[in-house]
């Protein structure tokens, strides 16, 4: 997906993904981190952020007209973190209902360029399946093709 996207760094010792972006609201610094669930696999958190505090506010509502530039370096996150760790699969799912339904939405509208280089799985009614569009799906699941 090639889409305009915010530049990002590599943060250690918390070992996060750092941008921050500028909009109508001003400028904020948003934070990526892949905190282990279980066996490689990672659950994506990502918020608002202030450089003096080590976590991220994942209910925050910034709107700061610059959405869709936003998701796009989360996008570009997760491919380099997927590109680095080889065999993990990255978790997904809002903090909300409305933000799980906004990542079905980028799947759904990426997912001819996603399934390329990405197996993608939806979790619904108990149990992950093959990703299929219009799907109310709970979580979502990420991995690169082997």
């Amino acid at each position: 997906m090639d889409r305009p996207s915010y530049e990002f760094e590599y943060s250690l010792p918390q070992a996060v993904y750092l941008f921050k972006i500028e909009g109508k609201n001003g400028r904020v610094g948003k934070r990526v981190q892949f905190d282990l669930i279980q066996d490689n696999m990672f659950n994506l958190g990502f918020g608002d952020w202030k450089e003096d505090e080590c976590g991220f506010d994942d209910l925050v509502i910034t709107n700061n007209g610059d959405m869709e530039k936003v998701l796009s370096t989360v996008i570009a996150i997760a491919v380099k973190f997927l590109s680095l760790n080889c065999g993990a699969s990255l978790y997904l799912t809002g903090s909300t209902a409305a933000r799980t339904r906004l990542y079905r939405i980028i799947i759904s509208n990426n997912y001819h360029a996603i399934s390329r280089e990405h197996a993608v799985w939806g979790y619904w009614r108990g149990e992950w399946c093959t990703y299929e569009k219009n799907v109310d799906y709970e979580a979502f699941l990420v991995s690169e093709l082997l």
